[in-house]
C-alpha cells in the first residue's frame, strides 16, 4: 500500500482526449456531486483489543467500544468520521495513556484519565513518525511505531533500525534493546543476530523458568509456535517449551504461570507444569483476530464473528459465553435480491435493509450470484478484468483504472451519471455525466471512501443519490452523495 488510501479522499480529475464532438453527454438538472459520504454502517470485524483492569478496550473499523469485564458497552468513540480513514489494526496502553493505529497512516494518542470514557489528545500522521507504521508497541512508557526498516517514537526519533525488513517487537531486556525483524531477533547495540522469533516479549518471573526468559512466537509455513527462549534468546527446551499452534498467532499473552495464544485459526491456552508447556484448553474458530486475559477463568475475544467474554474450558464456549455480540463480517458473497442484501458469512446468512439493522436469516432458496463486474450506461462502459483492473470505454476511448492502495477492484454498479467500484479497501466512484454540451473534452471525476473491505457488492438506491454494500470486515452500509448545493454536508450517522 506505498501509495496509501489517502488518494481516495481526493477528488481527483482526469480527461479523455480527442472525444468525437458529435456525442453530446448528458447534462443534469441536478447540481454536481461534491463528494460521498458514508450515510449509515453496521458493526464489522471486530479487531485488536485490550483489557486494562476492569475495563475493556475494543478496535472496530475506525471506533473505539469501551466495555466492562462481562462484555456491556460503557461508552463509543468514533476516531475517525466513517469514510475517512482506514480499519484500526493495533493499540497500546501506557500509564493513563493510549495509541491507537488506524491503517498504517495514522496513530491516535488518548488520555484514559477516565478510563471509561476516552478523550482524544493528538493525532500523529506517519510523515511526523517518519515511518508507515505496521504495528505499536511500549518501551519505557513511551509509544513506538514500527514498519519497514525502522522503529521510531511518535516524535520520529529512531529506536531501531533493520536491514530493510518490517520490525515486528522491540524489547527492553536486561538493558539490552532487542528488536525483531524477519524473524531474526537483533540486540540494537552491535546489530548482533541472537536467535528467532516472529513476536517477542519479555516473560513474567515464574518459578518454572529461568531469570530473563522471554515469550515467544515464531510464524512459520504451517503454523506458529509459541513458547519461551532463555536470556541467550535461544529456546530453552524446543521438546517440552515450545508449542505448535494453526495459523498465524497474533496475540500472545502470558498470566502468571498460563500462557494465550490467539491466532487466526482460534484461541489456546497452556499451562507451566514442571515439565514444561501443556495445553490446558483450545477453541479452534476461524476469523480470531485477539484474545486477553480477563481473569483466570476468561477471555475476551474479537473476530469476524464478533465479541464475547468466553469461559475457558468451555465445551461450547458461544452458548456460555457473556456479553456475546455477533456481527455481519467475515463476509464471502453477497447479492441484491431487488428487497435487501443478502449475504453469506462463516457463521451463516444475513438480510440487511437500507438504513436497518441487519438481520440473520436461513439460507435463501436462491444461490448468491457472482459479484457485478461489468456495466454501460450513456455511451460509457466499465470492466473489471482478471487482474482487478477496471477499463473504462468512452466515445473518446479506453483508460485503465488501477485499484487504490495496490488492491483490487471487485465489483461495480451503474447510477445515472457515476459508476461506483468496490475494491479492497472502499469504493471509487468514477463521475461522467455532468459535463458541458459545447465542451471539446469530457471531464470525469473520481471520488472515494475508505472502507474495511474487500467491497463485494454494490446496490444502487431506488431513491438515487448512492448506493448499499457489503463488505468482508465491514459489514453492510450506505453511501451517499453530497451536492455542491448542500450548504454543509451532513455529518454521518455510524449506527
Amino acid at each position: 500500500m506505498r501509495n496509501r488510501l489517502t488518494i481516495l479522499l481526493m477528488a481527483v480529475v482526469f480527461v479523455g482526449t480527442g472525444c468525437n464532438r458529435t456525442w453530446k453527454p448528458s447534462v443534469s438538472s441536478r447540481p454536481a456531486t461534491e463528494a460521498i459520504v458514508v450515510e449509515h454502517q453496521t458493526e464489522g470485524t471486530h479487531r485488536t483489543l485490550r483489557v486494562d483492569g476492569p475495563v475493556w478496550y475494543q478496535l472496530t473499523g475506525s471506533d473505539l467500544v469501551v466495555l466492562d469485564d462481562l462484555g456491556r458497552q460503557i461508552s463509543w468513540l468514533e476516531l475517525a468520521r466513517p469514510g475517512t480513514a482506514a480499519a484500526g489494526n493495533d493499540m497500546e496502553i501506557a500509564g493513563d495513556s493510549m495509541a491507537v493505529l488506524l491503517g498504517e497512516e495514522e496513530v491516535i494518542v488518548l488520555d484514559l484519565a477516565d478510563p471509561w470514557r476516552p478523550d482524544v489528545l493528538e493525532r500523529v500522521d506517519a510523515r511526523t513518525i517518519g515511518v508507515w507504521p505496521e504495528s505499536l508497541a511500549v518501551l519505557d512508557d513511551t509509544f513506538v511505531a514500527m514498519g519497514q526498516g525502522t522503529a521510531r517514537t511518535l516524535d520520529g526519533d529512531v529506536v531501531a533500525r533493520s536491514e530493510g525488513g518490517v520490525i515486528t517487537s522491540v524489547v527492553d531486556h536486561d538493558g539490552r534493546l532487542l528488536y525483531v525483524s524477519d524473524r531474526r531477533i537483533h540486540r540494537r547495540a552491535g546489530n548482533a543476530y541472537l536467535g528467532t522469533a516472529s513476536l517477542l516479549k519479555p516473560a513474567t518471573a515464574h518459578r518454572y523458568l529461568p531469570t530473563g526468559a522471554l515469550l515467544f512466537a515464531r510464524h512459520e509455513r504451517t503454523g506458529s509456535l509459541v513458547g519461551f527462549l532463555g536470556p541467550d534468546c535461544r529456546e530453552i527446551d524446543a521438546e517440552v517449551w515450545t508449542a505448535g499452534v494453526p495459523g498465524r498467532v497474533h496475540t500472545l499473552e502470558q498470566r502468571e504461570g498460563r500462557v494465550l495464544a490467539a491466532s487466526d485459526e482460534g484461541v489456546f491456552v497452556f499451562g507451566m507444569t514442571p515439565d514444561g508447556l501443556a495445553r490446558m484448553w483450545s477453541w479452534p474458530r476461524p476469523g480470531m483476530e485477539a484474545a486477553d486475559w480477563i481473569d483466570e477463568d476468561r477471555l475476551a475475544v474479537a473476530g469476524s464473528f464478533g465479541r464475547g467474554v468466553v469461559q475457558i474450558g468451555a465445551a461450547d464456549p458461544v452458548a456460555t459465553a457473556a456479553g456475546w455480540t455477533p456481527v455481519p463480517a467475515g463476509l464471502v458473497r453477497a447479492m441484491s435480491d431487488g428487497d435487501a442484501i443478502i449475504a453469506e458469512s462463516g457463521d451463516g446468512f444475513w438480510s440487511y435493509r437500507v438504513g436497518r439493522d441487519p438481520e440473520r436469516i436461513p439460507p435463501p432458496e436462491t444461490p448468491i450470484e457472482p459479484p457485478r463486474t461489468d456495466a454501460a450506461v450513456l455511451g460509457w462502459s466499465i470492466d473489471i478484468d482478471e487482474d482487478g483492473t477496471a477499463i473504462l470505454s468512452s466515445p473518446s476511448g479506453q483508460q485503465h483504472l488501477q485499484p487504490p492502495g495496490d488492491g483490487r477492484f471487485r465489483c461495480v454498479a451503474a447510477t445515472d451519471e457515476a459508476f461506483w467500484l468496490g475494491h479492497d479497501h472502499g469504493i471509487l466512484v468514477v463521475m461522467f455525466g455532468s459535463g458541458d454540451e459545447d465542451a471539446d473534452r469530457v471531464d470525469v471525476r473520481r471520488l472515494g471512501v475508505l472502507i474495511d473491505g474487500p467491497v463485494i457488492c454494490i446496490e444502487p438506491l431506488m431513491l438515487g443519490g448512492g448506493v448499499a454494500y457489503a463488505a468482508t470486515h465491514a459489514g453492510f452500509g450506505v453511501v451517499r452523495e453530497v451536492y455542491q448545493a448542500s450548504s454543509q454536508a451532513q455529518r454521518p450517522g455510524t449506527r
